[in-house]
């Protein structure tokens, strides 16, 4: 039998093994295997959608807003009226955001972790039926994100 439980990299699996240890199961039988995280970039669509904050919009929208309400501002005293100076105005405001954004913020994204989940350790445990209860709650004690069992395979 397996008892396999999940842990994010911390002291308390280390004492979770030191603790099986003590018990009796030998250190043949743990096995830790440290998880690698493939999530990737989200697209522009999921962005825009779910409102992370990274969406290449956001700087667009407040600088096309800006230049927006400073085009109506000065278009009282234009030519071609506040409404078109105003459209003007968030066309080029939008364009300068949307390129700003593109060359600072886009940069740093590149350069930060692609996941914002730490890591998990998975820990498979090697054990007789009689001692799948003990191995579950030992490494339940010791802050095990998730714990499950798999019966009659051998690995």
């Amino acid at each position: 039998m397996h008892v396999i439980a999940a842990f994010e990299p911390s002291d308390d699996l280390e004492m979770a093994i030191l603790a099986l240890e003590k018990s009796g199961i030998n250190r043949e039988y743990i096995a830790a295997v440290p998880m690698e995280s493939t999530a990737a970039k989200p697209d522009l669509l999921h962005t825009v959608y779910r409102g992370s904050g990274s969406s290449a919009f956001d700087a667009a929208a407040v600088v096309g807003t800006i230049c927006s309400v400073l085009g109506a501002s000065f278009g009282f005293e234009l030519k071609w009226g506040p409404v078109l100076w105003g459209l003007i105005g968030l066309a080029i405001g939008a364009a300068i955001g949307y390129i700003l954004n593109m060359l600072f913020v886009h940069r740093s994204d590149e350069r930060k972790p692609r996941s914002r989940f730490k890591a998990s350790i998975v820990l498979i445990v090697r054990c007789q039926q009689n001692e799948s209860r003990m191995v579950s709650e030992t490494l339940g004690r010791f802050s095990a994100i998730s714990i499950g069992t798999l019966n009659g395979r051998e690995a």
